[in-house]
């Protein structure tokens, strides 16, 4: 005969996106927040919630934001306060023959300057020095000075399907300026996508707060 074990019931399947039972509310420890779900049971978890937090990078409190739009679609969107006139920050923001000196990744690029505001950039970022994996896009930057925004959009490359960021001023009553920026991307297949998001959530908050340093200086 059988022992009485083997008529045991089989363990329920992991269901992905599904807590772990021992998942608790993420609390705020140093600098960042991570505001997780709740726990309280699968009807408040949604692996689909963003993931919001505010990051201390070189001396500023950055807000960063990640969203999964669908399956390889992120949204990223975030900002930083920074004390500079809307001015400072404009220049800064516009800038672009400077953005390697705000983003570490980007290993080439170049600028040509059009007429009403406009900018082609090709650049050329590094995603992993151990995998070697490489970015190439050409970017076309709109500026609208009314709404205080300037938009990049991928024209060509590879790397990313879909690249489409937005940097927005907002002023301040006190003089200073939030920059605030958006992103909407889909990497290439090729490219892992949690190696994807753990660059950006590394390189979002550098960026704004190596521009916060900029504006402040000019």
């Amino acid at each position: 005969s059988l022992p009485p074990h083997a008529f045991a019931p089989a363990p329920a399947p992991l269901l992905w996106g599904a807590p772990p039972p021992a998942l608790r509310p993420a609390r705020a420890d140093g600098a960042a927040m991570v505001l997780a779900p709740s726990a309280r049971g699968l009807g408040d978890w949604n692996p689909f919630a963003p993931r919001a937090e505010r990051i201390r990078e070189g001396g500023c409190e950055v807000d960063f934001r990640m969203e999964i739009v669908h399956l390889t679609k992120r949204r990223v969107s975030g900002g930083v306060a920074i004390a500079a006139p809307a001015a400072d920050v404009w220049r800064a923001v516009t800038s672009y023959e400077r953005f390697p000196d705000f983003i570490p990744s980007i290993i080439s690029h170049d600028v040509r300057r059009g007429g009403a505001g406009r900018a082609v950039i090709d650049q050329v970022s590094q995603l992993s020095r151990r995998l070697n994996m490489r970015s190439q896009m050409t970017l076309e930057a709109v500026e609208s000075p009314d709404a205080r925004s300037v938009t990049l959009r991928r024209v060509s490359g590879h790397g990313f399907l879909e690249f489409e960021g937005q940097y927005s001023l907002s002023p301040r009553p006190d003089g200073s300026t939030y920059l605030g920026y958006s992103v909407e991307l889909v990497p290439c297949p090729i490219f892992p996508l949690p190696l994807v998001e753990q660059k950006i959530r590394k390189e979002v908050p550098k960026m704004l707060a190596a521009m916060s340093r900029y504006a402040r200086r000019l």
